[in-house]
């Protein structure tokens, strides 16, 4: 938005006590996701649009410390020196510029970094403008939908040892250290290594060691309990941006990571990782996958949230990283074509792999489509969906399911809409929703609705199945294989919980 930024800018740097400090001046003046909220109407840089300056100008015109931080840091607009140094009081703007935080220049000052508040953290990242510049091959980026959707489903038990790999600016690690005895991020990019730390002691996180290596080459000879992984998944033929790009051809960064994360895992350990897949003609996607983890020794649960055509996934990617070469986007968007019909590759799926590290019997491979939606963080649910697979699979045939008791889960809501009828309301649709987490809907009638709040895990479903062929007038034979696969589906969904002690 009108700011330059110097060739090769070093990421941010400070002693403890300076990243202290800097945390203290941004508190005092209200630089929380609640008062930009209150300021401006939005909580983060990511959501400002170069048509929105106008507007956002005249909301933080008062020249208070927090409108100053609002213009240099999230708006990146230039500020006047002046105003500058009434913000960063008491440090000073002379600290701010040796911290590479801002560069001065006529009495006005430009930030170096974008700096965003996110719940109870402050992360710094480069600024959206350094991807499109000429130095913009080491861009280390800040929270985006990728990684909200990561932390959403990470499962959020206690780890003693948990690893981040291809960390970024380190929002996954910090997410992790609130749960974790120690973490460790790792990432190729020195500058996202250097964000890491900067950002780790800006947030007073002092059980997190950030590394520079290549995938696990850096954490040879540890294990972990939790192993979460936003790495440059994109299926492209560059190696232009280091957080985009593998260098690796096609989906085999993900395949790598898949295979050799198991050895890195303790028991009982999980491993999570946001991936990109090539999805072939002839070929079953779940299919594909099932290879990466076999032989493992891990349980593997593939959420796919998207397939996309290899045109509409190419456009996607080249509108994000691509703005300086307009002149030459059509040539680039034929040179990306041309590599996936060379490989063969006829759409990309994308979703997030869960593997859990489980000795002492055969292991199993679930793949789901997409969550219609994910309310907040979501790691529970994923931790009761193992539980259900595990049920699942140890269960034979309907008759031994038929004897155990499933639990409906306290998230279920039940959804009734109904019209008016002749003086009275009846009943037009009625759906069962899950409150939290994976949010999943479905319609169910009258009886499914009486069958599932008897599901208390005191009564076995054969008790429940007779009663249920009882309301409907037929031989229990007649609905048996119907209702074990609506319970089986239920279970798999969240609706229905193991029973107790499984």
């Amino acid at each position: 938005m009108g700011v330059s930024f110097m060739s090769n800018p070093p990421a941010p740097r400070g002693a403890i006590e300076q990243c202290r400090a800097l945390r203290k001046v941004l508190a005092s003046a209200g630089f929380t996701p609640e008062g930009i909220l209150d300021t401006i109407g939005v909580t983060d840089g990511v959501s400002i649009k170069e048509s929105d300056i106008l507007l956002l100008m005249r909301r933080t015109r008062g020249r208070t410390p927090l409108e100053t931080l609002i213009r240099l840091f999230l708006m990146e607009t230039a500020v006047a020196v002046t105003d500058l140094q009434r913000a960063s009081s008491p440090m000073g703007v002379e600290e701010w510029e040796e911290m590479g935080l801002v560069e001065v220049s006529g009495g006005k000052a430009v930030t170096k970094v974008r700096l965003s508040p996110w719940q109870d953290l402050v992360i710094a990242c480069d600024s959206p403008g350094r991807l499109f510049s000429a130095a913009g091959e080491d861009y280390v980026m800040g929270i985006g939908g990728s990684s909200l959707t990561l932390a959403n489903l990470t499962v959020r038990r206690q780890s003693r040892r948990t690893l981040d790999l291809g960390s970024g600016c380190g929002f996954q690690a910090f997410m992790a250290a609130r749960h974790s005895g120690d973490v460790v991020a790792v990432d190729r990019n020195p500058r996202a290594r250097d964000f890491a730390v900067f950002n780790a002691r800006l947030n007073g996180l002092d059980n997190l060691l950030c590394l520079e290596g290549d995938l696990f080459a850096p954490v040879e000879g540890m294990t972990f309990d939790l192993i979460v992984s936003n790495p440059p998944f994109v299926i492209s033929p560059d190696t232009r941006y280091i957080y985009r790009d593998s260098g690796m051809a096609g989906d085999e960064i993900c395949r790598r990571i898949v295979r050799e994360a198991p050895a890195f895992l303790n028991e009982g350990g999980f491993c999570q990782i946001l991936c990109n897949w090539a999805e072939y003609d002839g070929q079953d996607w779940r299919e594909r996958l099932r290879e990466w983890g076999a032989g493992s020794g891990c349980d593997m649960w593939v959420m796919r949230d998207q397939s996309r055509d290899t045109a509409s996934y190419a456009a996607n990617w080249l509108r994000h990283t691509e703005r300086l070469e307009t002149e030459n986007l059509p040539e680039r968007f034929d040179e990306w074509l041309a590599y996936y019909d060379r490989s063969g590759i006829q759409r990309i799926g994308g979703g997030v792999i869960t593997l859990r590290r489980r000795g002492g019997g055969k292991n199993w491979f679930w793949a789901d489509t997409a969550i219609e939606t994910m309310r907040g963080p979501s790691g529970g649910q994923v931790v009761t969906g193992f539980e259900a697979r595990d049920f699942l699979n140890g269960i034979g045939d309907d008759g031994e399911l038929l004897r155990t008791a499933p639990r409906l889960s306290s998230d279920v809501r039940l959804v009734k809409q109904l019209l008016p009828d002749e003086g009275e309301w009846a009943v037009e649709a009625c759906q069962i929703h899950l409150l939290r987490g994976f949010a999943h809907k479905g319609n169910i009638d009258p009886f499914m609705e009486s069958f599932l709040i008897r599901c208390d895990g005191t009564r076995t479903l054969e008790c429940l199945l007779e009663d249920l062929a009882l309301s409907l007038s037929v031989e229990p034979d007649g609905i048996r294989e119907t209702l074990c696969g609506i319970v089986r589906r239920m279970l798999e969904r969240g609706v229905l919980l193991p029973p107790a002690g499984c």
